[in-house]
């Protein structure tokens, strides 16, 4: 039986994706969990069957997806295969893909890419419990290549940023170096005190040096003050070096990362910035000063006693072993505590996020049992953690007193032998101190980077995604990508198909032609596909098959960041920041003046109501704008829409969570802005929003299935008059 790699998921979401890798590892192909996930569509919800299925074609192997019995478990089936489950957990259940690496005539041996499962076996009967029936079994195909991914150093790739504070880290060095040397110092005091001064008799001896240890004392307190403020300093920088790059990026990502990942985990991601962090700041001071006490230290200690060094060089094998046995379960209880923790977080945003429907629905114990589950799985963890970091101390503080109390044991039978004197013993030990201290600290080094590590590999999942906007620059996008001077607004929809992934198709054959200066809707039932062209018109996808133009330009040739600074875009869930009315309108115009502002606004009709606030356009918003009615939130958003003049107006369903009063009061509205001459798309539930556009385009399960006027359409007698009866 071959080698097989075990991988872990880096979140609840890819167990599919370290599946495959997995079974990928077993015939000699190393490949990212990245380069799986973007193939197969992987989401929110995991990755489907036919996701699956297209990876695994992509890697080059044959594939047969099989659906099974319990009479089949038998070891005659070819593994490694992955198989599909319904796991159930503390009540909660979820899909599940682990891979079976062997069966015996009752057992099955699993490799869960869920580091709370890990590698396991149960009965075949158990099995069975869980198995959904499906099974995938890879082949390699002629054209399968062994092929070996670079090997990476995840927490290698943050060393860089060490590289702007190398002058801060070497006056850190210096003073660290200083001090070590007034630790020789001192113990040298206390050899030559014992041996010399004591035995001589000389009591202004003793007080000058005594007096002269205390200055130096006093001097040493204060260079360790002013060296853990540089390291204090040291770690801020580091800190907001790495918070702000991981932030940055996630800002530069594309929709489809924010509509495949849970807030939880990205969030998480942040605490991971706070551990590399950590271990890199620690690392820096370590490696250097540490081991140069090592060196020092050791070698003087060398050159007093060979044989009481000898015994304190003993004591650090056995330390490392302790180390090392203990590594390997507390490696697996961290990355399960990430994982539980980001799941912790995940269910955090949610809850607060809707904590008015928890209420509404009386849903409080609900939403306090979920918490208590996840939070106890976290806790819980955290304990074994706690308990296996505590078994390692216990036994590593045990060996290294022991190996103390030894060295004090020989020192005292070699005092006794006159081989040694009591002041060398009494200085030995004063330096023992600093050389196992620093020892020790190397020694732990180890768990804490085996800590970084998962934090770094979790962390470069993310920062290795490609930025939306791909081009270093500006200048970059501008010389490569089509720019316009003026965007008329002439709109045209070709053959357009979409799919989300490796999921359901949403679009079919999309055909649109839409003038300058139209107002045109596009109405349905939910889940038709109206809200999912509006997201290729942003370019927040792109379109599997067809073509999108405006004013004869393809989509896919305009400039992103251009095209969308010309269009206005009011969605249907208003998100509204902590900050002033102004800054909320102003979001995306940083330069904009307050004339501009309240220009925007009076065409939005909000200044009327924002003008009668405490503060007018400074009013502080907060809990995204809740202190706000709809129709307010509504006006805020149209006006942030105005305020960049766009070209191309789109509303996506901007009324419906709206009363029938401030409904009317924004059709008024969008009626003044007809004047304007701009081209406006509305997605629309309700149709008395759109009863006015020049054109409706009727959706149903993503296909255009009628076109007209209101009037022509209530004529017709097809889906929109039924649309239209219903909505009465």
């Amino acid at each position: 039986m071959g080698f097989m790699k075990y991988i872990q998921q880096l979140d609840q979401s890819d167990c599919g994706c370290a599946c495959l890798a997995m079974i990928a590892s077993y015939f000699k192909c190393q490949v990212s969990l990245k380069r799986i996930r973007e193939v197969s569509g992987t989401d929110k919800n995991g990755t489907n069957l036919n996701g699956m299925i297209i990876a695994a074609k992509d890697l080059s192997f044959n594939v047969r997806a099989l659906k099974g019995e319990k009479k089949h478990i038998t070891p005659d089936l070819p593994v490694p295969f992955i198989a599909h489950e319904s796991v159930t957990d503390n009540g909660n259940e979820w899909y599940h893909y682990v891979v079976v690496r062997k069966i015996t005539k009752k057992r099955v041996y699993i490799y869960d890419p869920d580091i709370c499962r890990n590698k396991f076996s149960l009965s075949i009967e158990d099995f069975c419990k869980e198995w959904t029936g499906y099974c995938l079994f890879l082949t390699p195909s002629s054209d399968f290549k062994i092929t070996k991914e670079e090997k990476r150093n995840s927490l290698g790739r943050f060393l860089p940023i060490l590289k702007p504070h190398m002058g801060l880290l070497s006056v850190v060095s210096i003073v660290s170096f200083l001090l070590i040397l007034f630790g020789i110092v001192t113990s040298f005091y206390f050899q030559y005190v014992i041996d010399e001064v004591i035995y001589s008799n000389s009591l202004s001896t003793l007080t000058v040096l005594s007096v002269g240890v205390l200055i130096l004392s006093l001097f040493r307190s204060f260079l360790t003050a002013i060296r853990s403020y540089m390291l204090n300093v040291f770690s801020t920088k580091i800190d907001f070096h790495l918070i702000f790059a991981y932030f940055s990026h996630v800002m530069k990502l594309p929709v489809s990362f924010f509509d495949t990942r849970r807030t939880g985990e990205i969030l998480s991601r942040m605490r991971d910035a706070q551990k590399i962090r950590t271990t890199l700041t620690d690392a820096a001071i370590t490696v250097i000063m540490d081991t140069l006490m090592v060196f020092v230290v050791g070698a003087i200690l060398l050159i007093k006693n060979k044989m009481l060094f000898g015994i304190a060089v003993s004591m650090v094998p056995v330390s490392s072993i302790i180390i090392w046995v203990t590594a390997k379960p507390f490696a697996k209880q961290y990355r399960k505590y990430t994982v539980e923790n980001a799941n912790v977080d995940s269910y955090l945003v949610e809850t607060m996020n809707g904590g008015t429907t928890i209420k509404a629905l009386n849903a409080s114990e609900y939403a306090f049992a979920e918490y208590e589950k996840l939070q106890t799985k976290s806790v819980w963890t955290y304990f074994k953690l706690n308990v296996w970091q505590t078994i390692r101390n216990i036994f590593t503080d045990f060996f290294n007193e022991s190996g103390t109390n030894l060295i004090f044991w020989v020192g005292s039978f070699l005092i006794l032998k006159d081989k040694m004197s009591l002041g060398e013993l009494f200085s030995f030990n004063a330096l023992l101190g600093y050389f196992l201290g620093p020892l020790s600290r190397l020694v732990n080094l180890q768990p804490k980077v085996q800590e970084a590590l998962v934090s770094a590999d979790r962390i470069m999942e993310i920062l290795e995604l490609d930025e939306e906007f791909e081009e270093d620059s500006e200048k970059k996008r501008i010389n490569r990508y089509i720019r316009p001077e003026k965007i008329e607004g002439e709109l045209q929809i070709k053959n357009v198909d979409f799919t989300y992934g490796t999921r359901r198709q949403i679009l079919f054959d999309i055909n649109v032609s839409i003038n300058k200066g139209d107002w045109v809707a596009f109405v349905g039932e939910s889940g038709s596909g109206k809200s999912t062209l509006v997201k290729l018109l942003l370019k927040f996808y792109k379109p599997q098959k067809g073509d999108i133009f405006l004013d004869n330009n393809n989509l896919e040739d305009m400039d992103t960041f251009y095209l969308r600074s010309k269009i206005g875009y009011v969605p249907q869930d208003i998100f509204l920041f902590s900050g002033t009315i102004a800054d909320n309108i102003s979001l995306h115009k940083s330069n904009a003046t307050i004339e501009d502002i309240i220009e925007a606004s009076k065409k939005a009709g909000a200044h009327e109501f924002i003008s009668k606030l405490p503060g007018r356009y400074n009013t502080i918003l907060t809990e995204r704008g809740s202190s706000l009615s709809g129709g307010e939130r509504q006006r805020i958003a149209l006006a942030r829409a105005l305020l960049g003049k766009p070209e191309l107006l789109i509303f996506d369903e901007a009324t419906s969570s709206l009363d029938n009063i401030s409904e009317r009061s924004i059709h008024e509205t969008l009626k003044n802005l007809r004047k304007e001459k701009v081209t406006t798309i509305l997605i629309a539930h309700r149709l008395t929003t759109v009863i006015n556009c020049d054109k409706i385009f009727v959706m149903e399960h993503g296909r255009i299935v009628e076109e007209g006027t209101h009037e022509q359409l209530k004529v017709n007698k097809g889906l929109y008059q039924k649309l239209w009866e219903s909505s009465k």
